[in-house]
């Protein structure tokens, strides 16, 4: 379990650091104020659309971990 909330941790980190990163740049570029929020705005839905579909899969893993874990202990226990 802790393997999977340290890769879980770095994760979210990554990404945190993506959308800064993409944030910055945006608000960096001359560009009208009009587009930079348009761009802004766009890239915040595709970070979203990105973090939602990790995350799904995430919960994935932690759920195969899991039913993994309750057959082994099942075996075991047999």
């Amino acid at each position: 379990m802790t393997s999977g909330r340290r890769t879980a941790t770095y994760v979210g980190i990554g990404l945190l650091g993506a959308v800064a990163g993409a944030m910055a740049g945006l608000l960096l570029a001359p560009a009208r104020g009009r587009d930079t929020r348009r761009r802004l705005g766009q890239k915040l839905a595709e970070e979203k659309e990105a973090l939602v579909r990790r995350s799904q899969l995430a919960v994935e893993g932690v759920t195969d971990a899991l039913e993994e874990g309750r057959r082994i202990l099942s075996r075991a226990a047999s």
